[in-house]
């Protein structure tokens, strides 16, 4: 072969080499939306009808509205197929709220304040799990904190009440040692054993899983009065991170294992640094301070996290709006604007920050990778006869 040709070969190889290692570039550097992609339209007159599960094999949507407690079953193109109205005494109902709910196995479980009640599915009741502890006196309506977890032989359920299993105060430093993200339900303990049974068995039937990290910004000897775990459950994870904080942990589940810890990368987020312990921190709350980041969601689709957030404003720069004087909440809101970051490794690969306003607040995440949200009622001008869900999907950003 004559030494041009050699040459000449050579250079096309190394040309085609770039232009590969250029696409792959190309590749890592596609930037993402979060945009609406379809709706879903719900004939029902509810106060506050939320989206809780979407059944992966037929598409049945779960539906539930806290106050009073009515469950729907939905067809994936919104017709109610069963509507289940819970009593708040007895049995078959599961306290005055109805906080969430999830699909499980072949019924449905329901959860309310202090306990978990599985049914089939039409709503015939299976099993009553009372909780082990006393709850956390914080109730969050319209949250998604229920989730079925798929495992060999009996599947178990991931379940949040809303704080730790803990009698501890919160001023005091052995809470935060005490802490546990979340619990894990195994409902099939109860198939041969009474909850007594297991108590005295020493059977954790609302298993605690998840500790503060030894270096967590929660154990430096502040208080916080509001520690709430945002978070969610997909292929056997756990995804979370407390709501004002900068970490972002997946977790093994059943086990609670940590995988992985990355740092969430705000564009800017004002960390709310704790009280005093005792009761000198009860004080403190009536002191002016800056106000702080706080994250409103945080889901899981396909290989994307989505996290909704605030990311705060520096006292001087509220006081600067007018405190005091007519409008400023509506100032406040409008400087301290609802954001999202999508992220894919750890990195974030959205160009644009502001969420659209078409959209009051999320729901859930389903397995298909579709997150459900509310239309904006505000935008309308008048009230609408349907309850309009959104579908909203991580989609590549357009020029």
């Amino acid at each position: 072969m004559k030494p041009s040709l050699i040459s000449l070969l050579g250079l096309l190889l190394f040309i085609s080499s770039c232009h590969g290692q250029a696409n792959e570039e190309n590749q890592e550097a596609k930037s993402y939306t979060l945009a609406i992609v379809d709706s879903v339209q719900v004939d029902l007159y509810s106060s506050g009808l939320i989206i809780t599960d979407v059944n992966v094999e037929n598409g049945q949507l779960l539906g539930i509205q806290s106050d009073p407690p009515v469950a729907y079953l939905l067809t994936g193109d919104g017709e109610v197929l069963k509507k289940h109205e819970l009593p708040t005494e007895g049995p078959n109902g599961v306290g005055s709220y109805l906080l969430c709910g999830s699909f499980y196995e072949d019924g449905i479980a329901l959860m309310g304040r202090v306990k978990v009640n599985t049914f089939d599915i039409d709503f015939n009741l299976r099993k009553t799990i009372r909780s082990t502890y006393k709850p956390f006196s914080m109730v969050y309506l319209g949250s998604n904190h229920l989730f079925e977890l798929e495992q060999p032989g009996n599947n178990l359920l991931v379940s949040y009440f809303g704080g730790p299993q803990t009698e501890l105060r919160k001023h005091v430093p052995e809470y935060y040692e005490a802490f546990n993200l979340l619990d894990v339900l195994d409902p099939h303990l109860l198939d041969s054993r009474t909850r007594l049974e297991l108590e005295a068995e020493k059977t954790e039937l609302f298993k605690p899983i998840g500790r503060l990290e030894p270096d967590s910004r929660f154990k430096k000897g502040k208080a916080f009065y509001f520690l709430r775990v945002m978070f969610d459950v997909k292929d056997q994870k756990l995804i979370y991170s407390m709501r004002q904080d900068t970490t972002l942990y997946e977790r093994a589940l059943p086990s609670g294992e940590v995988l992985s810890a990355q740092t969430i990368p705000f564009d800017k987020f004002i960390l709310f640094q704790g009280y005093s312990m005792g009761i000198k921190g009860y004080d403190e709350q009536s002191q002016s301070r800056d106000r702080s980041g706080k994250i409103r969601n945080l889901f899981r689709t396909g290989d994307f996290t989505v996290i909704t957030y605030t990311s705060g404003m520096k006292r001087t720069e509220m006081e600067a709006l007018g405190k005091g004087t007519a409008g400023y909440d509506e100032r406040i809101e409008r400087a301290d604007y609802f954001k999202y970051l999508i992220l894919k490794d750890g990195k974030r690969v959205n160009p644009d920050l502001r969420m659209t306003d078409k959209i009051s607040y999320f729901d859930m995440a389903d397995e298909a990778g579709y997150i459900w949200a509310h239309q904006n009622l505000e935008l309308l001008e008048e009230e609408p006869d349907l309850i309009t869900f959104y579908k909203m999907k991580v989609v590549p950003a357009t020029d």
